[in-house]
């Protein structure tokens, strides 16, 4: 089973090359805005993948300007059809350029080969992605501590606090945090009730890591 996700604009030939060139497609899924020109253009891939006998899922976004509302969005729908066993590839040849940058975001985190396909020739020029998950790039426990910031955000937590309440040496703590700072995953902050304290907190968008 094939899947073709996809960011649309105003220009179905940006989708259209994509869906007829990959083999043994079963279904495609994809993102657009709530102008009525990107309407247009769904009508129309929508109209090419019924031709084609292949089943469609369009997704109207409701807001084509939020970078990470619209990553978690497609990382959740990427991560569905994942679990089925489905090949994936991904098209992000359309839409907002947020919309863009959030789908390559979620291929790199997933390791999805990206195409896109050229205004003028409409060729598919393929992205140079390594098919890695990026998340795995961090440790189980690494994860476990990212992992555990994000849920419980709004409490203040110190590097003390963390060994604590995941049953670690301070030390071992300790050797995580730095890992993890020196990837961009965490930052230490001065505590304002305490400028002797340091409190760690998960950078933004790290949910889309462990997510």
């Amino acid at each position: 089973m094939t899947v073709l996700f996809g960011t649309l604009g105003w220009r179905p030939q940006s989708l259209a090359p994509s869906i007829r060139s990959t083999e043994g497609l079963d279904g495609v899924v994809f993102y657009h805005s709530d102008h009525a020109k990107s309407r247009g253009a769904r009508a129309k891939v929508v109209e090419l993948c019924r031709a084609l006998g292949v089943a469609v899922t369009p997704v109207e976004l409701g807001d084509a300007f939020d970078l990470l509302e619209i990553a978690e969005r497609i990382r959740a729908d990427v991560r569905r059809a994942k679990a089925t066993g489905a090949v994936l590839r991904f098209n992000i040849a359309g839409g907002t350029r947020l919309m863009s940058s959030a789908a390559l975001l979620v291929c790199i985190l997933e390791g999805i080969p990206a195409t896109y396909v050229h205004d003028e020739t409409l060729r598919e020029v393929p992205l140079p992605l390594l098919r890695i998950t990026y998340g795995e790039r961090l440790t189980p426990k690494q994860r476990e501590v990212l992992a555990f910031l994000l849920e419980n955000r709004e409490k203040p937590h110190t590097e003390t606090s963390l060994a604590k309440a995941l049953g670690v040496h301070k030390a071992t703590m300790n050797h995580h945090i730095r890992e993890l700072e020196a990837k961009g995953a965490i930052a230490r902050v001065r505590d304002p009730e305490d400028a002797r304290a340091l409190l760690v907190r998960p950078t933004p968008g790290m949910e889309l890591l462990v997510g």
